[in-house]
């Protein structure tokens, strides 16, 4: 299955955009959507809006844009979404491909985005296939959301940076540095296990304060979408309490969340007590000499 991505700039196009983004999150409420006319003035002054294509129909989008803040120039990528029925299919995959081609084109060589921390699935995507690194964690970032994805779960989010120049990434995306299983973390490298997950929910075995190792792991559930429709918001609100409170503590302390490693039952976020410049550099712990 062939993913055509390419830049989008006629007004009938980015009106689908509109309903691949709806259909991508569940949305309802076409107010938690961009709307067009949006996406138009972006196209126009200094954004990207990327339509991922199959058989001619757009199944995936995104869209953002370059900021210059306090000196520093980056292009903040706002929403990468696939429709229903793609998922999983590497729509999204070829969308941010194609969108730090076009960014290094730019000369800009850092991409930003937020997402949340406790989808697992984002998280296993972000970090260990696109080599995206987060030090920042912010509660309820845009406070309480009505889609199907968010519904019930509030919103926090961490800050993606996507160093699309670095060793980090090139590696990654080249599939020459692989980070190891939880158990062989913790058997090999001394990571100590920071949340776990015990029967869906989460129990914390060493607060951030408690944690002495170079590398610290938090589990995820599976699917936090499945725990809050299955056993009620209550559980989902559990595991957000306690994956915010560690991870937050740990950001505070200097770590830095740099990829995921599978378990028996549960993926886990990977932090490491190195500086940026280190983990940019691809010198990780488990990284081969």
């Amino acid at each position: 299955m062939e993913v055509e991505v390419r830049r989008l700039t006629k007004p009938e196009e980015l009106v689908e955009v509109v309903e691949v983004h709806a259909s991508a999150w569940g949305s309802r409420d076409y107010r938690e959507v961009a709307p067009a006319h949006v996406l138009r003035a972006l196209v126009d002054n200094g954004g990207l809006v990327l339509g991922a294509f199959i058989n001619g129909k757009m199944v995936g989008a995104s869209y953002g844009w370059v900021v210059c803040e306090g000196g520093e120039r980056y292009f903040y990528s706002h929403a990468t979404g696939v429709a229903e029925g793609y998922k999983y299919r590497g729509v999204g995959y070829a969308l941010k491909l194609k969108q730090r081609e076009e960014v290094l084109r730019m000369g800009i060589k850092l991409i930003k985005w937020t997402f949340d921390p406790l989808q697992s699935l984002n998280s296993r995507f972000n970090l260990r296939k696109l080599g995206v690194v987060y030090r920042e964690y912010y509660v309820n970032y845009y406070g309480e959301m009505t889609d199907a994805i968010n519904r019930g779960l509030g919103s926090d989010r961490v800050k993606a940076e996507w160093w699309i120049a670095s060793r980090l990434v090139e590696a990654k995306l080249s599939g020459s540095l692989t980070v190891p299983g939880a158990g062989e973390l913790v058997e090999s490298y001394g990571a100590e296990v920071a949340v776990l997950n015990e029967g869906g929910l989460p129990r914390v075995v060493r607060d951030s304060s408690e944690v002495g190792s170079e590398i610290a792991l938090i589990a995820l559930p599976r699917s936090i979408s499945e725990v809050r429709d299955r056993f009620g918001v209550e559980a989902a609100a559990r595991w957000r309490e306690a994956t915010r409170r560690v991870l937050r503590g740990l950001l505070r302390r200097g770590y830095i969340a740099v990829d995921y490693a599978e378990g028996k039952g549960s993926g886990y976020v990977v932090l490491v007590k190195r500086s940026l410049g280190e983990v940019l550099e691809g010198k990780l712990p488990w990284a081969r000499r």
